[in-house]
């Protein structure tokens, strides 16, 4: 087995969580929330998604996500990128906005389209290193003050991190917090009573 191994194998697994909690989620549960000052679990797993195509697509390469690419332009909230750095206003708003049906779509046609990149990749261009300043002047926002400060931190690192860290840590973390407001949502507990 070989680092890229790996890499497919972390990066299918985050792609493979966000889905099977997009499919066991009810429809009437995706636009709650477990309780004050949590997230919806819908934003969750929206953000999850947008964090794939983001990773890959737009820190990575430079190039168009596929949230700007046909069917899936203009389908999400305008100023929510790809919900990091955002008001909580603009983040509630997604699934009021969003189905679960269509970010599951969404989803599968990202996977698609990460899974074309990933597979042409070597070593030596998952070495590479990222200059998030040069990749992320393609769509408005994503240099805003709010938003730089959440991926600063990314900067000049080699590819393969962004797929370790973004597209696997931080998808899997939100994976866990989903699991944990949602079951909490279920138990039918409010937070604090």
């Amino acid at each position: 087995m070989t680092g890229i191994d790996v890499l497919r194998m972390q990066l299918n697994g985050s792609f493979n969580n966000v889905n099977g909690r997009l499919s066991e989620l009810r429809d009437e549960e995706w636009d709650r929330r477990a309780g004050q000052g949590t997230s919806k679990l819908g934003f969750i797993l929206w953000h999850c998604a947008r964090i794939l195509d983001w990773t890959a697509n737009s820190a990575i390469q430079g190039v168009q996500e596929v949230a700007d690419r046909e069917p899936w332009r203009g389908r999400f909230p305008e100023g929510a990128l790809y919900g990091a750095g955002i008001s909580e206003e603009v983040a509630d708003s997604i699934p009021e906005t969003v189905t679960r049906a269509d970010t599951q779509a969404y989803l599968a046609d990202v996977k698609t389209a990460v899974f074309e990149w990933f597979d042409r990749q070597t070593p030596e261009s998952l070495d590479a290193p990222v200059s998030l300043r040069q990749t992320q002047t393609r769509r408005p926002g994503y240099l805003d003050p709010a938003v730089w400060a959440e991926i600063e931190d990314l900067d000049q690192l080699p590819a393969w991190a962004f797929l370790v860290r973004p597209a696997g840590g931080h998808v899997r973390g939100h994976c866990g917090e989903y699991d944990a407001l949602r079951s909490l949502l279920r138990s039918g507990v409010t937070p604090g009573a």
